[in-house]
């Protein structure tokens, strides 16, 4: 089974997507507020793909991506977020392959699906 990491410091959302994660795409989901607990977490728990927000505190989504990139640049990142534009364009460069909306939880489930090859 895959295992996805969710992070996001909004409870509500966290669990939401994890219910669409575990209900829809039958994925093993881990969860992060923040994204020293992300980097904490893909250490000790591997994930197949790690699903970011973009604004969190602590340690952002971008932030958080530039880390885990530079660690294992193969790791599959996406990014959710309120803010579309401004994280797209930071998170260009940073091995991320795709930045969704908070707004349709739809294309961020089509891209875990061809993500995880499910």
């Amino acid at each position: 089974m895959c295992r996805v990491l969710v992070v996001d410091d909004h409870p509500i959302v966290r669990k939401a997507l994890v219910f669409y994660l575990r209900t829809r795409l039958k994925v093993e989901c881990v969860e992060a507020t923040n994204g020293y607990e992300a980097l904490k977490s893909v250490s000790a728990r591997k994930p197949d793909l790690v699903i970011l927000d973009y604004s969190m505190p602590v340690m952002n989504g971008i932030e958080t991506a530039r880390v885990l990139h530079n660690t294992d640049p193969e790791l599959p990142i996406l990014m959710l977020t309120a803010h579309f534009t401004a994280a797209e364009t930071a998170a260009k460069d940073l091995g991320v392959r795709g930045v969704f909306s908070k707004d349709n939880v739809e294309p961020l489930l089509s891209q875990t699906r061809m993500v995880l090859k499910l």
